[in-house]
């Protein structure tokens, strides 16, 4: 029976102890991730990178020429210069390519977009002159979806510029004034991806010029940069609000937790070992237990003690009568007693015996 007296008191403890260095891990782990989603971008690293990504595209294109007896050639290639009256239309390759170092969802949209921009005809530097007429629309878009590291975007456009031009001497004819004219293609990309949890935002766009004001033009066609970018593990809190909303939830719980554990362990350390018997005895069993302010004369019963209390329960139940209970002495010694007939069975709880052994009680 020895052997099976344990002290559950030391047992809870380290329960408690164990629950609680649980939980203040999680509470690092969760403050971690709402730190990083908190870091200043430029003080991102390559150590929390989930993912790295870039985007690039670029124009191709060859003037198709009307039926003229100067030039044979059906089209010229990229680069030339074009006689803007024998120009028929222009064939524009359109190239995207994503690249990441991860499998990322992504969705968005590719747009073509011609824009007609007019300029007061002040100098030959367009970027001088303040723009007088902007008209624009879009002549093509695709929806981009797709589940993986690399992604590649080919089209082509016949673009006429016979509208343009229309549009262009009209609008110069009402105003009286000697204007320029340009048509700019771009190409603008927008998506928005999902990796590892975190979302992320971005775009790409290029453009190419074609001059609508002199009778020989060269189209500008700058190549475009490759665009590169990065997410990071802040992003996965930062860009997802319902995972922002998890982990500030998490956190305000886990420090609930963290707050009981640490009063119930304060309890369990403070509390002597007398006092946690007593008010567990009377805690289990108060539906049978009366206290009485009253001590009894022993000299007047036959006394018999009772080892354990397990005992004078089962004697209670057995009997049908009240678990009587009597402090004898304020924080040291408390009786539990039941009376039958002349007979006074005694059990008692005493700091001092409690302190020379280990007390086992049973559940109810």
């Amino acid at each position: 029976m020895n052997k099976l007296k344990l002290n559950k008191i030391n047992i809870k403890k380290i329960v408690i102890s164990c629950l609680l260095v649980l939980a203040l891990v999680l509470q690092i782990a969760f403050l971690s991730y709402l730190f990083k989603a908190l870091i200043p971008d430029e003080e991102k690293n390559n150590e929390n990178i989930i993912m790295s990504y870039t985007s690039k595209g670029n124009f191709d294109y060859k003037v198709f020429l009307k039926p003229n007896e100067f030039i044979n050639e059906q089209y010229l290639e990229a680069d030339e210069a074009y006689i803007l009256d024998l120009i028929d239309h222009i064939k524009i390759d359109y190239l995207y390519n994503f690249s990441s170092t991860e499998k990322t969802n992504v969705t968005g949209t590719n747009k073509i977009i011609a824009k007609l921009v007019v300029y007061y005809h002040e100098s030959s530097d367009r970027n001088g002159n303040p723009e007088i007429l902007k008209k624009e629309n879009v002549i093509d878009e695709k929806i981009i979806n797709f589940n993986d590291k690399t992604y590649g975007l080919i089209d082509s456009y016949d673009l006429y510029l016979t509208d343009y031009l229309k549009t262009l001497k009209e609008f110069q004819s009402k105003v009286k004034i000697s204007v320029d004219g340009c048509l700019e293609i771009s190409s603008e990309t927008k998506f928005n991806g999902l990796v590892g949890g975190a979302t992320y935002d971005d775009s790409y766009k290029n453009t190419m010029k074609i001059p609508l004001s002199s009778s020989v033009i060269k189209i500008e066609n700058k190549k475009a940069n490759e665009k590169s970018n990065k997410v990071y593990e802040g992003d996965l809190v930062k860009t997802n609000k319902t995972v922002m909303g998890y982990i500030i939830v998490a956190n305000i719980l886990i420090f609930i937790v963290i707050c009981i554990l640490l009063k119930r362990l304060f309890l369990f350390t403070n509390k002597s070992e007398y006092v946690r018997q007593l008010e567990k005895i009377l805690k289990n069993y108060d539906d049978i237990i009366v206290n009485t302010s009253t001590i009894i004369d022993i000299n007047n019963y036959k006394l018999i003690e009772i080892e354990e209390f397990k005992e004078i329960l089962n004697l209670s139940r057995e009997l049908l009568l009240p678990i009587m209970n009597y402090e004898v002495k304020k924080g040291e010694e408390t009786w539990f007693y039941v009376i039958k007939d002349n007979v006074l069975y005694r059990y008692i709880v005493s700091k001092n015996s409690l302190k020379k052994e280990k007390i086992h009680f049973y559940s109810k």
